[in-house]
């Protein structure tokens, strides 16, 4: 049994009510009694504390459920393990055992309410006290200029309410808190212990559920826990603070207000491993004291626009660093001077799934700050679609400097074959949520296909993709969408937009190195071919648009014709040559000589061959004609070779055919002459279909084509020697220039259509035919003729 003294001014609890060893056999939650202080029934609603080691950090407390003499069963959850043999546990010491042990002016009770008649008390000598549903009043009446009150000694406990789960398990459900009132009536009183460091041994100090009051009535108070002190879902009310020093302490859910003092405030000792979290700060002068070098992290901690500060900082060292994970924002004018270091971050969670919601593995996830530093440890792999959580930094405060933004986030989320996520994030949304990825229809490569192309190197640093073997759009989208997937590559953003075979590289530079490459680009950098390199397709930099050679395709020509192809749109004559063989290819850049649209006509002459014209609209896939010529029957009948023919010369500025050699002349060398010329670069420019063959005896000049005329170069007038009509189609046919050049005439058959005498035939329709011969067979009838 606990030994219960006190003086006028403390209660002191030495020694422990019950302690024991465990035997073998127990287990996580019924221990075996084996030497010591026997449990029995009625320590039943007590606690048992484990002594799991020599670390009062590992050491844990469960309330009893039940006991007999030789078995204690816990409950609020199990132990961390099962207990071995020989192992020390301690039954708790209650008020109740403090009360009987006690005069009433010592202590008095009232149901579940209990008083310290101007006292404090102290745990010592391995004591364990422990409550639940209580309300307590306390009192120091001595303390000031950082002496102890209250003061709990190594190994030794203190616990009022009950924690579901139990220590250092994330545990946040508590039940059965008490009322502590704590009154000191000197400044800077300090609590539970005057130690400021660490200690192993330090005494276990844990306040669950519970509503903690402080009165000051000169000061303030204290609280220093070299030990492991846990406050977990209370409320603590009135001008207190404290130093946390164990990293197995734990401040979770809890209210911290009143606290009107500016010169204390919760300050850590240690980096917690659990860390403190859903604590709220509200009318107050400050929340938390930075102190020394130490370091801590602050999870969904909330202040409220009535705390004067967030942080005093003023006894801050330069490698001190507070973590603010999910938390109030603040700002640097919230932390009092410019010591320690600060920084604000966001938790980042997804769950990645696919377009039905299943949830994908494989997915990554990367988060980088403005200044493109990676966050929250690195790239995140997706399991069944869950992302560990990233804590993001959106606010930096180092030692003697100012605070730099780090907002807003840039978030990458990939996976090879779905569709790349690249997106800002601001510090205000909210960044809990599911990403579904949808397939990416337009890859073609397997990863590892894709990953294993060769002759393509995308240098994202220097913004410059290389080709250095014959790749297309598809091959170079794939390796793309593989790069950008890399660990190391996922910092750069998916700049380059694909539209079918097209890529806009933004503002990239392009090298095609003694290779082929097929696709449409578009970039503000620069494209450059070099070692005999072809780009297949329209090219757009810096320096302007290039258009690949669009074809042009002219078949079924009789071979040794002469072509002209003419564009009507642009008035421009852009081929006039002999075709060797019997098609005629070329190739064009778009916009050099034929625009997409433009109206494109073609002429074709052959000696022997009527002249041949057709039309086509040039497109994006150049444009392509096939030529019907056919026989000149006229020409070929004459039986006169044009190209001996050496009377006339072709007058184009002029639009005249010129006699030049003496002598008579006959229309059937002019046409002649003229077929031939119409093959000849001139004569296909300037004179197709500039005559017309009616027949063999008549010659029609389409003026509105050709306005020709026969004009004479010699010394003397000469004549048509043979029966063919030369006319104009106009209102006078005289086709001879008046006056002539030489001022001699030319005598010409123009006035009368000429017709041409029918030798296999009567030149009779067949009705007249059939008349003629009825006549015939009548005649025969008439007695006088026979």
């Amino acid at each position: 049994m606990a030994t219960i003294t006190s003086t006028s001014t403390r209660i002191t609890i030495s020694g422990t009510y019950k302690d024991f060893t465990s035997d073998s056999g127990s287990t996580a939650t019924v221990i075996q009694f084996s030497a010591g202080n026997a449990p029995s029934s009625g320590d039943a609603g007590r606690f048992l504390l484990w002594k799991n080691g020599a670390d009062t950090g590992d050491w844990e407390i469960r309330f009893i459920e039940s006991a007999t003499t030789t078995t204690v069963t816990v409950t609020d959850g199990e132990f961390s393990s099962a207990p071995s043999a020989g192992d020390e546990f301690v039954i708790s010491t209650s008020l109740d055992d403090i009360d009987g042990a006690t005069a009433d002016s010592v202590m008095r009770s009232q149901g579940n309410s209990y008083q310290m008649i101007d006292r404090d008390f102290e745990l010592a000598s391995g004591a364990f006290l422990a409550d639940t549903n209580k309300s307590l009043v306390t009192k120091a009446t001595s303390g000031g200029n950082f002496a102890g009150t209250y003061p709990v000694a190594d190994d030794c406990a203190l616990q009022f309410g009950r924690l579901i789960g139990g220590e250092a398990n994330d545990s946040t459900e508590t039940i059965g808190g008490c009322q502590i009132g704590f009154e000191v009536i000197s400044n800077n009183s300090l609590l539970f212990t005057t130690s400021n460091a660490y200690r192993s041994t330090g005494p276990v100090i844990n306040f669950y559920g519970c509503l903690l009051e402080s009165t000051a009535t000169g000061g303030a108070l204290f609280i220093r826990a070299p030990g492991p002190m846990r406050i977990i879902g209370c409320v603590a009310d009135g001008p207190m603070g404290g130093r946390l020093y164990s990293s197995a302490s734990e401040l979770v859910d809890t209210r911290f207000s009143g606290n009107e003092s500016g010169g204390i405030a919760w300050s850590l000792g240690g980096s917690f491993t659990r860390p403190i979290a859903n604590a709220f700060f509200f009318q107050g002068n400050t929340a938390i004291k930075a102190f020394g070098d130490f370091t801590g992290t602050f999870n969904k901690t909330t202040f409220a626009d009535s705390i004067t500060n967030i942080i005093n900082s003023d006894n801050a060292v330069s490698n001190l660093l507070f973590s603010f994970i999910d938390c109030t924002t603040f700002e640097d004018g919230d932390i009092t001077a410019d010591k320690g270091q600060y920084e604000q971050l966001k938790s980042i969670n997804y769950t990645i799934a696919d377009s039905n919601g299943t949830g994908i593995t494989g997915a990554k996830v990367a988060v980088f700050d403005n200044e493109g530093d990676e966050q929250g440890g690195g790239v995140q792999l997706s399991s069944s679609g869950t992302v560990p959580a990233i804590n993001a930094r959106f606010f930096r405060k180092d030692h003697g400097a100012a605070a730099v933004d780090k907002a807003p986030f840039d978030i990458r989320i990939r996976k090879y074959g779905c569709v790349y996520l690249d997106f800002q994030s601001a510090v205000a949304e909210p960044i809990k949520q599911e990403v579904r990825l949808t397939d990416n229809t337009r890859i073609v490569l397997s990863k590892a296909d894709a990953a294993a192309l060769t002759g393509i190197d995308i240098n994202f640093n220097t913004t410059t993709l290389t080709v250095t073997s014959n790749h297309g759009f598809q091959n170079l989208y794939d390796y793309y969408q593989r790069q950008l997937e890399y660990d190391a590559k996922l910092e750069f953003v998916e700049e380059w937009v694909r539209t079918g075979s097209s890529f806009n590289l933004y503002d990239w530079d392009m090298e095609i190195d003694g290779c082929t490459y097929t696709g449409d680009i578009v970039t503000t950098g620069v494209i450059t071919l070099s070692n005999g390199a072809i780009f297949n397709g329209t090219r757009t930099d810096v320096n302007g648009t290039v258009y690949p050679d669009q074809p042009i395709s002219i078949t079924n020509i009789s071979e040794g014709s002469r072509i002209q192809i003419y564009n009507v749109t642009t008035d421009t004559e852009t081929v006039n040559t002999t075709v060797v063989g019997t098609s005629y290819t070329s190739s064009y850049q778009e916009g050099v000589d034929y625009t997409d649209g433009d109206t494109i006509r073609i002429r074709i002459t052959k000696l022997g061959k009527a002249e041949w014209e057709g039309t086509v609209i040039d497109t994006s896939a150049g444009f392509s004609v096939l030529v019907s010529q056919v026989d000149s029957e006229i020409y070929n009948d004459m039986g006169i070779d044009g190209s001996t023919v050496t009377k006339f010369q072709a007058d184009y500025v002029n639009q005249e055919v010129d006699l030049i050699v003496a002598g008579d002349w006959t229309m059937a060398e002019v046409y002649s002459w003229w077929m031939y010329n119409l093959t000849t670069e001139g004569g296909i420019r300037n004179f197709f279909g500039g005559i017309t063959a009616i027949d063999e005896a008549n010659f029609k000049i389409n003026t509105a084509t050709v306005n020709l005329w026969l004009n004479n170069h010699t010394a003397a007038s000469y004549k048509q020697t043979d029966n063919r009509r030369f006319f104009r189609d106009t209102l006078d046919p005289y086709p001879v220039r008046t006056p002539t050049a030489s001022g001699y005439g030319l005598d010409v058959v123009w006035r009368n259509t000429v017709l041409i005498a029918e030798t296999t035939t009567s030149g009779l329709t067949t009705g007249e035919a059939d008349k003629l011969t009825n006549i015939e067979s009548l005649t025969k009838l008439i007695p006088a003729t026979l």
